[in-house]
């Protein structure tokens, strides 16, 4: 069979795994792979990158007689694709941290010119314990995610939000917001705090100085750049 643009079978072998891989992640992974097709932007992208695909098809067919060599630029692509959209849905990583301790600073007093320190000048310590303000249950947007959300004040009065005892369906590209309001889904107006360090485990993530936590309602988000959709969310109301 005479395919094409004079392409040989064996040429199209990456469409082929591209097609399998994408595949398996719409079986095995459904309601991940299909909220994708809630964002705009992720279709969007989508689209961009099956263009580009066909435009490139042609354009190294009219541009090289070496079938080898256009084979090797597609079966680059494939891996490309697979390596963004679907071994990270597969990929758990397990980060444990400690809950930190930020220390307020002290200054010690200065003796007075008269004499040595007095107790009324001796300096005092806060306890050097965070303080758990508020704490709510994660739970799955389109994904599965489970684990608890908590927010602390440091003894220095910075704050820092704990991600604890967390199992989250992985994927690629997934980011860390808090976001005013119950329920949000959504980055918008949100502060982002980091990369999710991992999808299992228990991590901390400092507070940017001006965002109080404790007045009003606050939602820690997780968020994939990737596909710019919400993976889990925890409301701190």
């Amino acid at each position: 069979m005479r395919l094409p643009w004079g392409l040989r079978w064996w040429e199209l072998l990456p469409e082929v795994v591209l097609g399998a891989g994408l595949t398996f992640f719409l079986v095995t992974e459904t309601s991940a792979a299909t909220s994708a097709f809630g964002s705009g932007t992720a279709i969007a992208r989508m689209a961009l990158v099956a263009a580009a695909w066909s435009v490139a098809r042609i354009a190294l067919v009219r541009c090289t007689s070496w079938p080898g060599l256009r084979f090797a630029v597609f079966a680059a692509a494939t891996v490309g694709v697979l390596a963004v959209v679907v071994l990270p849905a597969y990929d758990d990583n397990t980060v444990v941290e400690a809950l930190p301790v930020v220390a307020p600073e002290t200054t010690l007093p200065s003796a007075p010119p008269d004499g040595p320190l007095t107790p009324s000048t001796t300096a005092t310590t806060a306890p050097a314990v965070p303080v758990a303000l508020r704490s709510a249950s994660i739970r799955g947007i389109d994904h599965r995610a489970s684990g608890t959300a908590v927010a602390y004040r440091q003894p220095d009065g910075s704050l820092l939000i704990g991600l604890e005892d967390i199992d989250i369906q992985p994927g690629p590209d997934y980011d860390v917001y808090l976001v005013p309001g119950v329920d949000r889904d959504d980055p918008d107006d949100g502060t982002r705090l980091d990369d999710l360090r991992g999808n299992k485990g228990t991590q901390y993530y400092p507070v940017p100085a001006g965002t109080d936590v404790a007045s009003g309602p606050w939602t820690v988000l997780v968020w994939c750049q990737t596909f710019d959709v919400p993976v889990a969310a925890a409301s701190l109301a």
